[in-house]
């Protein structure tokens, strides 16, 4: 629970000379509490190499996808015994077809092997990230592709919606937000029912960010989500308002998020960054907005950060300055490793280096590796490199 310092309290005071219209203390006349904050959303695009049987499991997906148009989704099980609906759709045009698992929907390419996109993109709900957590919904979704005979290399995050949501008596108004709001995107919009402001949008819909402030209490009811309920620890969810954080591939890689665990580890740097420099709401007691105080109830919501995890200050870099890290690379080639043990028939770690140390070499005998390594480091602004490993100054 949260209130007004007395300043701030003076500050609102309607009998001011420089009125304050009243909607600017309605949310916060009796304080306001934090609920709950987390992932809501994430896709994961997959980079996954499938076995030998992999032309009989596609002609068997093409068969299902065919029953399905007739009977609008086809329920089957896999190996394990795990229950899906098989769907007549895919997602266009990279993925053919279409499985719904209940904490996910997988769509999965036509490909053998991955290129230099993935081969299939999972989606999870939130009912599943809320109660299993990111990483058993991710250890499940590698255990349902195995079944199907699929090797997971590794997971990119392609979107992932971060959420917090409070409870505000009395409510947000758009006159308020649009009092306080400092943000880097001149794109709104809002929606109303009846009168009553029920969504608040920053970001135009195909924005790298978009923020979505919305009355979360209202919204469960509408789609029957009220198993929130019990993570809020309320039975009533009158006035509860969510602020979300919907983030897409392009700005994750700005902040060099490759991998599931770099996502999680980058999680409290993230919020940090959204809540205090793309978007915050302040105090408009100054004609400057970089003078102005932080709102208290969003000095709440930028605190968060470390509920998220390590609140590291990250960069946001520019397509021009965004280079690949090293550890996406390793992730890769650890990935192939496995799957060149199993197809050589070991378990042995050393065994199977010396295999893909081979298999390396064997591939780069006919090739200029030279001349291949060159022309990357001048396609990465590097001086380009010399024999023994050192890269020339000028």
């Amino acid at each position: 629970m949260a209130f007004l310092s007395e300043q701030e309290k003076e500050f609102f005071n309607p009998s001011m000379a420089k009125s304050v219209t009243r909607h600017a203390l309605i949310p916060f006349q009796e304080g306001f509490e934090f609920l709950l904050c987390g992932i809501d959303s994430l896709d994961l695009g997959g980079y996954v190499e499938w076995n030998d049987n992999w032309d009989n499991r596609k002609e068997t997906f093409q068969n299902r996808k065919e029953q399905a148009q007739i009977k609008t989704g086809l329920i089957c099980n896999t190996n394990s015994g795990r229950q899906y609906i098989h769907h007549a759709n895919g997602k266009p045009p990279q993925y053919r077809f279409h499985l719904q698992f209940p904490e996910y929907h997988l769509y999965i390419g036509i490909s053998q092997t991955p290129a230099k996109t993935p081969n299939i993109y999972v989606s999870f709900n939130a009912e599943a990230l809320w109660h299993l957590g990111v990483v058993k919904c991710v250890e499940l979704a590698e255990r349902d592709i195995r079944s199907f005979g699929g090797d997971v290399l590794y997971f990119q995050p392609s979107r992932c919606d971060l959420a917090a949501d409070f409870y505000i008596p009395g409510d947000l108004s758009l006159p308020f937000l649009n009092d306080h709001k400092v943000c880097r995107s001149r794109d709104q919009r809002q929606f109303f029912s009846n009168d009553q402001l029920e969504t608040f949008y920053i970001g135009a819909t195909d924005a790298p960010i978009q923020l979505r402030i919305y009355d979360k209490g209202k919204e469960i009811q509408k789609r029957g989500k009220q198993w929130y309920q019990s993570l809020w620890g309320k039975t009533d969810p009158t006035c509860v308002w969510r602020v979300e954080f919907q983030l897409r591939r392009s700005v994750l890689r700005q902040f060099r998020i490759e991998t599931v665990d770099c996502l999680r580890n980058k999680l409290g740097g993230i919020w940090q960054y959204l809540t205090g420099e793309w978007f915050t709401l302040r105090l408009p007691h100054h004609e400057r907005q970089n003078r102005r105080k932080a709102h208290p109830w969003w000095t709440s919501v930028e605190s968060l950060a470390d509920h998220f995890g390590p609140a590291v200050a990250l960069q946001r870099l520019t397509e021009g300055e965004y280079l690949t890290p090293l550890d996406w690379y390793i992730t890769h080639i650890a990935g192939c490793l496995a799957s060149i043990a199993a197809r050589t028939h070991t378990i042995n770690l050393d065994y199977a280096l010396n295999e893909l140390n081979a298999q390396v070499i064997a591939y780069w005998f006919d090739r200029d590796f030279k001349e291949a390594v060159q022309k990357r480091s001048i396609m990465l602004g590097k001086h380009p490199a010399k024999d023994g490993g050192e890269y020339a100054t000028g």
